[in-house]
């Protein structure tokens, strides 16, 4: 995440971190055939105002079929793997390591446009047609700048290669893509979404009649109330993020098996043979046609929700080959930021004071102690076991620049890496580590490269961003249990070797007994596009609609029985300084955690070594953040 005018803090992907290779089960020769055998393509272009710029062209699949950092010269030539079509596949851009903007997405590359003149279309396209040629030509493209860190391109004259289908069309207004500017946050529902007409707000109904038609035959927009893409609400698992990096007895939250191991019985990282997911819905698609592939956009269903908010935000997809011939697989990126030291030393918010205060310089020391990225492992790519895993940053300035060797997974079944001290699993080094400033946070569109390398000697990348991404924690006020009170004075620091707060408590409960808690949502900090954002002081988001669950002690682990989801305040909104608003939970947890199956465990006598998490999770995709107390067993 970035605020300053290097960076904004993209504290939500658009989709992602969420990774993944999904297509229909093998088919045989023949099918093959009529396909057409695969072929490596070549696409040429020289790019102007691209100074610090890095340029990837993606399969409609969110396959990286290729990347260049843009030379002075402008002149790029990409080169993809043996591929089944070019069809679908775009240009997307990528702050360079050496510009103002490290590895934050930057925008796409139009190809051509509905009209005559680029600078009046209301319709742009992204997308590459099918070609029998090899080597496609685009020309001249300009890169054109519109916010501190998002622009986008276009070729002098519109390209005979561009894929103009109204289903493929982007909304723009005067050219400009409607999601470039704001990462996607204020798009809405795509063009064909609820019938078939391509029509933008104020535009003339096609067809009349339309759901979305005024009485005086204007475009109004999508209706209301359906939900996104046809996606039922519970069709989003529960995030799949263990709350402390430890799931408890090894098992994830949304209780699927220890070793990734999905429900239908696919292989680690697989899902059943057979699944097939629409272009759309892809990492390479453009669920709500606004310019912005699913992998880089905030909110790629259009709605009024992002997605770290949002469950019923489809969730995208990658295939290992553009055919979608390949078993389906998921790949998963996100982060873990908890406060866990005794008397909430190292917790930081926006309505904190002195060390406890979320600012220029608290941020970026706690984000460098304690945040971790985690990478689930990819067991097979098109039926074939994964060798070997890799990583890179594209750009990223805490990341490595070349790809890195991912070693073995940690005694999680996953990959862990803490940023801050560049090591992987806690012991073996990964990168060189990083000291943060406020200007080079890790963002939620800082641009990743998995490469994985198969069995069968084949090798594939994808690209994604890191999802969604904290800055400060949930922090305590007061409890109560029954009629005994207790509240925290923040104003009074900290004190003891352990920086142990004040009146830092130990709360006493009986397994009989309900504890409420008071205490202050996390927050993100405002992202390019949003008033507050490149200023030097943090301007933030309190999140809103997000998942509070308790993380207990011993064989309980994560307790989802308590699991809740904010509705008070549904959606992420500025921070009020002045009524700084508190949220209220109470917890059952004797009743509901212990003592009942399936793990039955036992109430807890004494203090709880380690504490109770309060942790905090989108709803949508996305990490953790958290603030642990401690508690007495009566």
């Amino acid at each position: 995440m970035k605020l300053t005018a290097k960076r904004g803090v993209v504290t939500f992907v658009a989709s992602v971190l969420t990774l993944g290779i999904v297509a229909v089960a093998p088919v045989g020769a023949s099918a093959l055939s009529k396909q057409g055998a695969a072929t490596s393509y070549t696409v040429t272009a020289t790019l102007k105002n691209a100074k610090n710029l890095t340029v990837m062209l993606v399969g409609k699949s969110g396959r990286l079929l290729a990347t260049k950092s843009i030379p002075s010269n402008g002149k790029v030539s990409l080169k993809t793997p043996k591929i089944s079509s070019i069809a679908g596949a775009t240009l997307q851009l990528v702050n360079g390591k050496a510009s103002a903007s490290k590895g934050d997405y930057y925008g796409p590359v139009l190809v051509g446009w509905k009209g005559a003149k680029l600078s009046s279309a209301t319709r742009v396209y992204t997308r590459l047609k099918t070609s029998t040629k090899t080597t496609l030509a685009l020309g001249t493209i300009t890169v054109t700048s519109v916010t501190k860190q998002q622009g986008y391109a276009a070729v002098a004259k519109a390209s005979t290669l561009a894929d103009s289908a109204t289903k493929t069309q982007v909304r723009a207004v005067k050219g400009k893509p409607s999601g470039v500017g704001n990462y996607g946050k204020a798009s809405s529902s795509k063009l064909s979404a609820y019938g078939v007409h391509a029509q933008a707000p104020g535009d003339p109904c096609s067809p009349k009649g339309s759901p979305t038609c005024s009485p005086d035959g204007k475009e109004l927009g999508a209706p209301t109330g359906q939900p996104a893409n046809n996606q039922p609400a519970n069709n989003q698992p529960a995030n799949n993020q263990p709350a402390n990096n430890q799931p408890a007895n090894n098992q994830p939250a949304n209780n699927q098996p220890a070793n990734n191991q999905p429900a239908n019985g696919a292989p680690n990282g697989e899902l059943a043979e057979g699944a097939t997911v629409e272009d759309d819905k892809l990492l390479g698609g453009d669920a709500d046609d606004d310019g912005l592939p699913n992998a880089f956009d905030v909110n790629d269903d259009g709605d009024t929700k992002t997605d770290s908010a949002d469950s019923e935000t489809p969730e995208p997809k990658v295939t290992g080959d553009e055919s979608g011939t390949c078993a389906a697989v998921e790949f998963n990126i996100f982060t873990n930021f908890k406060a866990t030291q005794p008397g909430f030393a190292g917790t930081i918010n926006a309505y904190g004071t002195g060390a406890f205060l979320a600012d220029a310089t608290t941020i970026p020391k706690a984000i460098g102690n304690t945040m971790s990225m985690v990478f689930s492992p990819i067991a097979t790519v098109c039926g074939s076991d994964v060798t070997k895993s890799e990583l890179k940053g594209i750009g990223v300035p805490y990341a490595p620049e070349e790809y890195v060797s991912l070693g073995d997974k940690c005694n999680t079944g996953d990959y862990q890496w803490t940023i801050g001290n560049g090591k992987m699993c806690g012991s073996s080094k990964f990168s060189d580590g990083y000291t943060f400033t406020l200007a080079d946070l890790p963002s939620g569109q800082d641009t990743f490269s998995m490469r994985v390398t198969t069995a069968d000697e084949k090798q594939y990348e994808f690209t994604a961003s890191a999802g969604f991404v904290f800055v400060t924690h949930p922090m305590l006020l007061g409890y109560k249990v029954g009629e005994a009170k207790g509240s925290i004075d923040y104003s009074k620091g900290t004190s003891g070797p352990e920086g142990t707060a004040v009146d830092a408590p130990n709360i006493s409960l009986k397994v009989t007994d309900t504890l409420s808690l008071s205490f202050y949502r996390p927050q993100r900090l405002a992202i390019d596009g949003e008033t507050g954002f490149g200023t030097d002081k943090p301007a933030f988001y309190d999140l809103g609609g997000f998942k509070y669950i308790p993380q207990l002690p011993g064989s309980v682990g994560q307790c989802d029985a308590l699991s809740s989801t904010d509705d008070v305040i549904a959606i992420d909104t500025p921070s009020d300084t002045t009524t700084k608003p508190t949220m209220e939970l109470s917890w059952a947890l004797g009743a509901k955690c212990f003592g009942v199956q399936p793990k039955n465990a036992a109430w807890i006598l004494g203090q709880w070594q380690g504490g109770i998490d309060i942790t905090v999770m989108p709803t949508g995709p996305g990490g953790n953040s958290g603030q642990k107390v401690y508690i007495i067993g009566l």
